[in-house]
């Protein structure tokens, strides 16, 4: 669940430069006070419109895998580090023909 102005951590790297605003389409659920829209599987382009901004590109903590078997000299190390983009939703539109 998001409003305008929330923080959203994703998990994968956008090929979009931070500060610039995108427009994410593929939105499942809108609602408001008095009705709920839910998409089955998602909601069509021309309902809904969310607009967010690039906040940060980082990576996440490092996780380490490590394998080992005794007795037999293996020890393997691998430390696994993903993308991470930070959003910031600007908007949350519906369309006024639904409103």
């Amino acid at each position: 669940k998001v409003t305008s102005e929330d923080l959203i951590l994703i998990d994968n790297e956008l090929d979009v430069a931070c500060g610039e605003r995108i427009r994410l389409e593929k939105v499942l659920l809108v609602g408001a006070d008095n009705f709920t829209l839910l998409g089955k599987p998602l909601l069509g382009k021309d309902l809904v419109r969310v607009e967010a901004t690039v906040i940060e590109k980082t990576e996440s903590w490092p996780k380490i895998n490590m394998k080992f078997q005794r007795r037999k000299n293996y020890r393997r190390k691998k430390v696994i580090v993903n993308p991470q983009t930070v959003l910031r939703v600007n908007t949350v539109e519906i369309a006024p023909c639904l409103c």
